[in-house]
């Protein structure tokens, strides 16, 4: 068995491409899981898609990563159609490199997208290049990078505001999770430190990287309105206000 897989390639390479393309009011989570509410069975999902900042999974997508052969048919079709039933999503996505019947076409209708993503994309994609999860029992996850949040602060001159105005200093930082463990994990652009943001591990005001600026970074566990239990990366600023800036099932 190889550290990364072909097929988990492909899945990573799509789970990118849908990443780079979204909005960033929606979140992506490469090899998800969440308990069917119909099966009551834990689902694997390639790739989930849902609201970033709420627990709304009226926006929920999923998407099924086929890399073989053989064209998608009906019957991959209904299956899928019966996953996304089960996990409560509007919308998803069958990728395939092969294409598609007509038959599959004509039962996917709207709630299915079925897409044509060749291997060829493949050789110029590397998630080996990717960070290493910081968590040392995860053995070869690496860092999936889907959010970018900004935050601004405001520094006066020494002199007081007798020597001119305040300037505002915009911080950018990378929000992701691991693809393997699903860990959280925060990259601070200013000082390029990698924070890890296990769940259930952190008390308190929660932890901050060497830049020292006032927010901090923890997570919670909340339920969607679907009752699913999800973990949530959330900062605290320094006026109060908390934010969700990522989300996965847990």
């Amino acid at each position: 068995m190889t550290v990364r897989q072909s097929w988990e390639v492909y899945e990573r390479m799509i789970a990118r491409l849908m990443a780079d393309q979204l909005t960033t009011e929606l979140c992506v989570t490469p090899n998800a899981r969440l308990v069917g509410e119909i099966s009551r069975r834990s689902r694997q999902i390639d790739v989930l898609i849902d609201s970033r900042h709420d627990n709304d999974p009226s926006r929920r997508v999923v998407v099924d990563a086929k890399k073989r052969k053989r064209k998608i048919d009906v019957t991959d079709v209904e299956a899928f159609r019966g996953l996304m039933e089960d996990v409560g999503a509007s919308h998803g996505f069958l990728v395939c490199p092969a294409g598609h019947t007509k038959a599959a076409e004509k039962r996917a209708q709207l709630a299915v997208s079925i897409c044509l993503v060749p291997l060829d994309h493949i050789p110029n994609f590397d998630p080996m290049a990717w960070p290493r999860c910081t968590d040392t029992r995860c053995l070869h996850g690496r860092i999936f990078w889907d959010g970018y949040p900004e935050f601004s602060v405001k520094a006066l001159p020494i002199g007081g505001l007798a020597q001119g105005g305040a300037k505002i200093f915009t911080y950018v930082h990378h929000v992701g999770k691991c693809d393997r463990c699903g860990q959280f994990h925060v990259l601070c652009l200013s000082c390029a430190q990698i924070l890890s943001v296990p769940e259930g591990a952190l008390t308190g005001v929660g932890v901050r990287c060497r830049c020292q600026m006032p927010w901090f970074w923890r997570t919670s566990a909340q339920h969607d309105r679907r009752g699913s239990l999800f973990a949530e990366l959330r900062v605290t600023l320094a006026t109060g206000e908390i934010k969700t800036v990522d989300r996965r099932p847990f």
